[in-house]
Order: C-alpha cells, then structure tokens, then sequence
C-alpha cells in the first residue's frame, strides 16, 4: 500500500482537483441498431398472424402459458412439469427450423409488451400478462424497478428480457434467436445503473441492513463490468471499477484501478474524469485509518 501511494504522490500534485467517483462510464448503445431490431421483430409477428404456424411450433406457445399460469400461482409441481412440456414442445417444433420459432416468440413478444402499457395504465394484470410473462412483474417489484404501475425499463430491456426468459425456457438457440450485441449492452447498461435487489437484499429495515443492500449492489456491479468488458473491448472497465470500489471504500485498490485507466488511455475520453477520481482515491487512502 506505502508503494502505491509513493508512486501516486506525482499524479496527487499534477491533477486539476480531486472529484469523488459517482458517475458509471456507460456503454455504447446504438439506438438504431435497436430500432431495427424491434422494426424486425414486428415485422416477424405481422408474418405469424398472417400466416398460420405449424401445429408443432403452437405448442410451444401453449406449453409456455402453461408455464407462466403456473409460475404465477407458484406451483413448484406445476412449474416443474410445464417446464418439460416447454422443452418437449420446443425440442420437437426446432427441428422444423429457427424461423418458426422465432416468428411465434415475435408474436408473444408484441402481446407481452402491449399487455405491460396495459398495465402501467390501467393497473389491470390481465391474464394474458400472466401467461407471456409468469413472474414478471413480481420480480421487477423486488428488483426495484417498479414505481407504483409504472416500470422504469424501455420497451428494449423488457424485450431482451423476455426473448432471453424465452430461450432458457425452451432450451433453443441459434441465428435467428439470439439477442443482438446492441441489445446486450442495453441490457448490460441498464443493470449496471439498476442493480436488482433480490431476496433479502432490501427485506430488513435499519442501518445494517441498508448498507448490506448498498454493498451487494456494487458488488453486482463489480460481475456487471466484468461481462461488459468480455462483451465489448473497448468499455473502460477499470474506471468502471474505480468507481465502484471507491463507494466499497476500498481505495487502494479504486487507486489502481484508475491509474490502470490511465495508463492505457492517458488522452481518452474519460482521461480527465479519471485523473480528478484518482486524486479523490489517493487522498481517501492516505485519509483512511
């Protein structure tokens, strides 16, 4: 630690001023990558309803209400045996090929989305919400990302979300069901903000407790930043770090992760964010008991 703070002595002097880190580097999002993916998956459910699919592919769509009716109503027996039939369905309707499949997951997507406005303007959890989406909403309510009816993802979060719930619950993948990069990063981003409070994340009151859910969150951002940098090379994952192990308290090692920053982009973007964070972290370290 006395090594790390000798080297930073230079950099503490030569630095505008000292800012405390608050501010996450965000990812690149493409809003007309987006755009184009969601005009695709509209045109995919316009073809679904124009014409009619395959009796093998409806299954899939019927097991997976099943599914979510069951979910719901959290019926451990029920989840477990519609999630076979899930599987069992899809396993038969993919072997007919990936478009089908992905013409039906289009067409249940546009339902979800329009039945979450529903939602969010009426209040009413229809039915159908239950079936496209099982546990949803319960679970945007623990994760805190629910404001009364009102949800704090896009249209592109609720989407992605959906399509990757969809995939796991059929155990399909490939070409034409992948998420995109784009919407990955815009999944990846909004995480990053909005960590999800699970389980006994935020359950306990007190001071304890709100600190417990502080530190969970920002260690759900340390994992967060790690996936971005595999994702995308070119996101400054050390800063992203710096930051978060700044609000962990951990400034040493805040202090590496900038001056690593630094080092590999010295006239970036972010170079001055960085140096005025990394003279925050040196002095909280040498101010550290």
């Amino acid at each position: 630690m006395l090594a790390v703070f000798v080297a930073g002595i230079p950099t503490l002097l030569a630095v505008p001023r000292p800012v405390a880190p608050v501010e996450l580097p965000e990812p690149f999002i493409e809003p007309r990558a987006l755009d184009g993916v969601a005009r695709h998956d509209l045109a995919l459910a316009d073809e679904a309803e124009r014409e009619r699919l395959d009796a093998e592919v409806r299954r899939v769509g019927s097991a997976l209400r099943a599914y979510g009716l069951a979910e719901v109503a959290n019926d451990v027996t029920g989840v477990a045996h519609e999630r076979r039939e899930v599987a069992d369905a899809a396993k038969s309707a993919i072997a007919r090929g990936e478009a089908p499949m992905a013409r039906l997951r289009a067409y249940e997507l546009r339902s979800f989305l329009r039945e979450l406005r529903r939602w969010e303007q009426t209040g009413e959890e229809t039915d159908e919400l239950r079936e496209l989406g099982g546990a949803f909403l319960d679970h945007a309510r623990r994760s805190g990302w629910s404001d009364g009816h009102r949800l704090i993802l896009d249209d592109t979060v609720r989407a992605v979300l959906f399509k990757k719930r969809w995939m796991d619950l059929t155990l399909t993948r490939g070409a034409d069901l992948e998420v995109t990069a784009a919407e990955e990063r815009a999944l990846q981003r909004f995480l990053l903000l909005h960590p999800p409070r699970e389980g006994s994340w935020g359950d306990a009151g007190g001071k304890a407790a709100a600190e417990r859910v502080l530190y969970l969150a920002e260690q759900y951002r340390l994992r967060k930043i790690e996936e971005l940098r595999a994702l995308d090379p070119s996101y400054p994952a050390d800063l992203g770090r710096g930051v978060v192990l700044y609000h962990l308290h951990r400034y040493p090692l805040a202090v590496e992760a900038f001056r690593r920053h630094l080092e590999a982009h010295p006239d970036g973007p972010y170079a001055l964010r960085a140096e005025n964070y990394l003279r925050a972290a040196l002095g909280s370290a040498l101010d550290a008991p």
